[in-house]
């Protein structure tokens, strides 16, 4: 009887989980995932050094995900941690279909990164993640210019400064893709990355995607991190749980934005 109350209520809680439009998560997302994400909000997986790694786990079935290639090359790198979010929104203002360009809008203020907050699992506490966060006029620059929110953020290509705690000084190239109900951007290094004064990443080989789909009263938030490390005894752990922090704090920066 407790069983067929919860299926019940499972079914009951999919309802709504469905556009205008006709665009259900259960068309995006296997049942079993589904399940697991309904009852727990957020799955994550990671993987480290794991020769046999399976294919993506968690990336919604959608049009823009074939869009990015480095998405194809994620399971083949030493460490990838991939993330789904189901987030219900807050504002009733906000409960309706078509706010792609709102999201789009979100994912380009670079400048809106700095100074938010991730938890450092090594020290047990609250740090900056971005001391400094803002746009380029190109790679090998610092000349700072605005976030470029107007229009559509599909095939938009940009070079962002960032400063966090942990890498230093770093350039960064973001390319976006925009489709329907869903924005994407992928992130990726312009030059190597260094941690305690020893280079720990090299040029273009960390990949960071995110992709948001609209889904009428909900948000689905897929995130995911790859990169190789130099093979440091002591560092390759902390780098880890580094990047699996940072995907927590990305996604609640975003949810709280699109929430004002």
């Amino acid at each position: 009887m407790r069983k067929i109350r919860f299926l019940a209520i499972l079914c009951s809680a999919m309802v709504p989980l469905c556009a205008e439009e006709g665009i259900k998560i259960t068309d995006v997302l296997p049942g079993s995932t589904v399940t697991q994400l309904l009852a727990q909000g957020k799955l994550q997986r990671v993987s480290y050094k794991d020769k046999n790694a399976e294919a993506l786990k968690f990336l919604p079935s959608i049009e823009i995900s074939k869009k990015i290639p480095e998405l194809s090359t994620t399971t083949k790198k030493d460490f990838f941690v991939e993330t789904l979010y189901l987030y219900r929104k807050k504002s009733s203002a906000n409960a309706i279909q078509g706010n792609a360009d709102k999201i789009a809008m979100i994912l380009r203020a670079i400048s809106k990164l700095e100074g938010i907050q991730y938890y450092s699992t090594s020290r047990k506490k609250m740090r900056t993640l971005y001391e400094k966060s803002y746009v380029i006029d190109g790679p090998f620059s610092k000349n700072k210019i605005a976030d470029p929110l107007s229009g559509s953020a599909d095939g938009l290509s940009l070079f962002a400064y960032q400063k966090d705690l942990t890498f230093g000084e770093n350039v960064y190239k973001y390319s976006y893709y925009q489709k329907e109900n869903s924005v994407a951007f992928v992130s990726n290094n312009v030059s190597a990355m260094s941690y305690s004064f020893l280079k720990v990443i090299s040029a273009e080989d960390l990949h960071v995607s995110l992709i948001v789909t609209d889904l009428d009263d909900y948000l689905l938030v897929y995130a995911v991190t790859s990169a190789n490390f130099l093979a440091i005894p002591g560092i390759d752990g902390k780098l880890n749980a580094s990047f699996t922090s940072r995907a927590d704090a990305i996604y609640k920066w975003f949810i709280a934005e699109y929430e004002q």
